[in-house]
């Protein structure tokens, strides 16, 4: 495989991992909202039956987002991807993890101007079955009248204008994929070859993940292969997501519905790259459901760091990779001397595949 190839052009060790997943999130969400608008009209006929279609399709809908659990997904289909890992264990104490999705998303023209509007579709759609639910539960409990039909309608007909917004994505073809994530992975190789031996406390791992469009699956897959090899206190994972012609931006907070926080530290060292002159750039949420995110969900500290746009611009390339550099530098500078006074941790365990 070319990135196979261009890590092991570069004297590191890499391999690729075949990971089983499930990527038809767009036919996936379409079947929740579809539920949840059968289970709004049942509940005016039988209460009890819509409340619990309703209910069912809300639970999928917040495990499948959050990445705890795929019910509907299971039955949309499955393929094979693969991620690329570079491990380069000099027995240093702490573990930087560069990473960069390969993957191109699909167009989409439909969902990306729902995205848009919305900010956040996943948490929209949430909350429209929560108000459905809610008043499907108020007609169990005996209550009728058309100021409710009238309170059920309005999340109803969002549910039902999200349905061709998501089957927009399983439509529409894969993009060129330059801007997202060509770019980014460009940056990543570079960061790899620049910092494999500048850092003094750090090993440097490079993960190039497969499936991200699909809710982060490559990564997830990725984690769960690495969980024994990674410890909370002293691996950072840098995510390097989206690289075009607008400023760079870090995570302050990341993921659909629930967005979870930036490590402390990592922000704080972040907002002081930027506030240091030589970098406009800025922090942000990011309402997707990204490889960083992943990492987060996990306890892991993780940032991401892009600059979204529409064209690649070999100037905004630099400025991540140069800020990425400093990121990377400083968290070995700051967070590298504490690792070292640390007791040191035993030898990995091997780790077999998934």
């Amino acid at each position: 495989m070319y990135l196979r190839d261009r890590l092991e052009d570069l004297g590191r060790p890499a391999e690729l991992h075949t990971v089983d997943v499930f990527p038809r999130f767009g036919l996936t969400h379409a079947l929740h909202a579809v539920l949840a608008i059968l289970g709004s009209v049942l509940a005016i006929a039988s209460a009890p039956i819509g409340a619990a279609i309703v209910l069912f399709a809300l639970l999928s809908t917040f495990l499948d987002v959050t990445g705890v659990l795929h019910l509907v997904r299971r039955t949309t289909g499955r393929r094979l991807s693969q991620n690329v890992e570079s491990r380069v264990e000099q027995g240093k104490p702490g573990t930087l993890v560069l990473v960069a999705h390969y993957d191109a998303p699909r167009e989409a023209p439909s969902f990306a101007l729902a995205t848009r509007l919305l900010r956040d579709p996943w948490l929209v759609m949430v909350v429209a079955m929560v108000l459905v639910l809610i008043c499907a539960g108020l007609r169990v409990a005996g209550l009728e009248g058309s100021a409710l039909t009238g309170v059920q309608f309005v999340p109803t007909v969002l549910l039902i204008l999200m349905v061709p917004a998501l089957a927009d994505v399983e439509l529409s073809g894969t993009g060129a994929g330059t801007t997202d994530n060509a770019a980014g992975v460009a940056v990543v190789l570079q960061l790899a070859d620049e910092l494999g031996e500048r850092l003094d406390h750090f090993d440097v791992w490079v993960v190039l993940t497969g499936a991200q469009g699909p809710f982060a699956l490559g990564m997830r897959a990725w984690l769960r292969l690495r969980r024994a090899n990674l410890e909370r206190e002293s691996t950072v994972v840098l995510n390097v997501d989206g690289v075009a012609d607008g400023p760079v931006t870090f995570s302050r907070r990341e993921g659909p519905v629930l967005a979870l926080p930036t490590h402390r530290q990592l922000r704080r060292i972040c907002e002081e790259i930027a506030a240091d002159g030589g970098h406009e750039a800025r922090s942000r949420v990011i309402h997707e459901a990204g490889d960083a995110g992943a990492a987060v969900a996990r306890g892991l500290p993780a940032v991401t760091v892009s600059s979204p746009g529409t064209m690649l611009d070999p100037a905004s390339l630099d400025l991540v990779f140069e800020f990425c550099r400093e990121l990377a530098e400083r968290v070995d500078a700051e967070v590298g001397p504490g690792l070292a006074t640390m007791p040191r941790r035993a030898a990995r365990p091997a780790v077999t595949q998934e």
